[in-house]
């Protein structure tokens, strides 16, 4: 959800602004003014993320169709919650007319839209509209109180918060439960008895975090046992038949750096775990 509001924000601030190039957007803590040999950009940074007081959407959302036999079983789905992201947008270039100009800029394309349409949102994010943006005099926080944390001189600058939906059930989680479903089928073609037996504790999808693609033959080892696992193409690995209790899995991929992680195995379903590697 964030990262994909983020690119949606700069391709619009690089496409409507003088900016040429996303290059020029900047997403880290607001610094100094650049060495004068730097052109113009802007800085975009995420300061607070809380739950939107303003759309209210906890619940369930339940769907049925009647046949000619009766009701049919409902489809049960949850609700998206909403959140409001907020952002502070600054200028940066040579000298402090042309930061204001390029922060004016900013202004008015974002006065302009009001909203971001739905078209040129990110894919994540598509699927409920506009998505409503508020350009604020002051930020959410105490502006004396932002700067000092940021450890920065306070600046001219725009804040923004935007109301996105975020829903957990669309993350990787569902291709976990599609892959266990698909080892089920393949059991029972067999004519395997296990099928009953055979229960999935940890589930897990390793990815790095340079590309955001799944590492395959990543070795997942659960440390304090004899049990390992290989991520297969689609990054993710599985271990069954676990006891209740905490449990520490060692993550090791050529060309990445190792990490270890903590699992808490608490009920009859699975627990699942994304986990990005950092490249050497």
């Amino acid at each position: 959800m964030l990262i994909a509001l983020l690119q949606t924000l700069a391709e619009i601030l690089a496409g409507g602004t003088s900016l040429t190039s996303m290059e020029q957007i900047d997403f880290n803590v607001p610094g100094s003014r650049r060495d004068e040999s730097a052109g113009p950009f802007l800085n975009l940074y995420l300061y607070d993320i809380r739950e939107s007081a303003q759309v209210q959407s906890t619940g369930r959302q339940i769907d049925r169709r009647i046949s000619e036999g009766g009701l049919s079983a409902a489809n049960v789905s949850s609700l998206p919650a909403w959140f409001d992201v907020s952002l502070v947008l600054t200028a940066w270039n040579r000298t402090a007319l042309g930061e204001y100009h390029l922060l004016n800029e900013a202004l008015s394309l974002l006065l302009r839209h009001r909203s971001l349409r739905e078209e040129f949102l990110a894919p994540e994010l598509r699927g409920f509209g506009n998505l409503f943006i508020h350009v604020a005099v002051t930020p959410l926080v105490d502006v004396g109180s932002l700067w000092s944390a940021l450890s920065v001189p306070l600046r001219p600058a725009l804040y923004l918060t935007i109301t996105v939906p975020f829903e957990p059930e669309k993350t990787s989680i569902p291709l976990v439960w599609q892959r266990i479903i698909g080892l089920n089928t393949e059991l029972e073609k067999n004519g395997s008895s296990r099928v009953m037996t055979k229960r999935v504790s940890i589930a897990g999808v390793v990815k790095s975090a340079a590309t955001d693609l799944p590492l395959v033959e990543a070795q997942a080892t659960l440390m304090g046992t004899e049990k390992s696992a290989t991520s297969n193409q689609e990054g993710l690995f599985f271990f069954e038949n676990l006891r209740l209790g905490n449990y520490i899995i060692r993550l090791d991929c050529s060309g990445y750096v190792s990490q270890n992680c903590n699992i808490l195995v608490e009920g009859s379903t699975f627990t699942f775990k994304e986990v990005f590697l950092t490249p050497v």
